[in-house]
């Protein structure tokens, strides 16, 4: 057998072929990662890189109909992010705690802003040894009339108490430590984000890689 080729999943690929001429080799490990059930956003939060994760969270979920929610696979969700969109990142959230299959959100380098809202509503969270966390309370910007600035300025004040309550309600952080916090930028390494509730397991401490891969 020539050396550009070989064997994947039992299928002999020709992998010139698929890198010069068809550049298929990430599609099939992309395929593959769906069939284990694994998601990955690696970017900035915004409508285009989390519809496909919403999709196949909802997907997983039609596929497990009448499987008991503790025999169902869970969904592995990898987010490395710096933030982005929050209508956006909620559109997932809402898809992640509505899922009645388990999906397991894991950190591996970084969770920021958004990025550290939808790490929280994992129905597990993981966190490598040197994953670090960013909570604050982002930026909100308004150009247009006066009275519409106004009606604005009161949507986002009704828009930031439900963020302290889904904050609170998915973590350990105190309404004290909430208020006093939101306006700077409060950091954490996994250790401390683990104190805090923001995750459960620090991969290779409380658990397993075994665990998310």
């Amino acid at each position: 057998m020539s050396t550009k080729t070989g064997y994947f999943n039992g299928v002999d690929i020709d992998f010139e072929t698929l890198f010069v001429e068809n550049a298929m080799l990430d599609e099939m490990f992309y395929l593959k990662d769906l069939k284990q059930r694994k998601l990955f956003i690696t970017s900035e939060i915004h409508q285009v890189t989390i519809e496909d994760a919403v999709h196949h969270i909802l997907q997983y979920n039609t596929e497990d109909k009448g499987i008991p929610v503790e025999e169902r696979q869970p969904i592995l969700l990898y987010i490395v992010s710096n933030g982005g969109s929050e209508d956006a990142g909620f559109e997932l959230i809402d898809a992640i705690m509505a899922s009645k299959t388990p999906v397991y959100t894991i950190n591996l380098g970084y969770q920021y802003s958004m990025g550290f809202l939808i790490g929280i509503a994992g129905h597990k969270r993981f966190a490598a040894p040197n994953a670090k966390y960013l909570m604050h309370d982002g930026t909100s910007l308004t150009y247009d009339s006066g009275s519409k600035a106004r009606d604005k300025l009161a949507f986002d004040i009704r828009r930031e108490e439900r963020l302290r309550e889904y904050v609170l309600s998915r973590t350990k952080i105190t309404p004290e430590e909430y208020d006093s916090n939101l306006r700077v930028e409060w950091y954490m390494f996994a250790d401390e984000a683990k104190e805090k509730g923001v995750t459960d397991f620090i991969i290779g401490k409380d658990c397993d890689i075994d665990e998310i891969i």
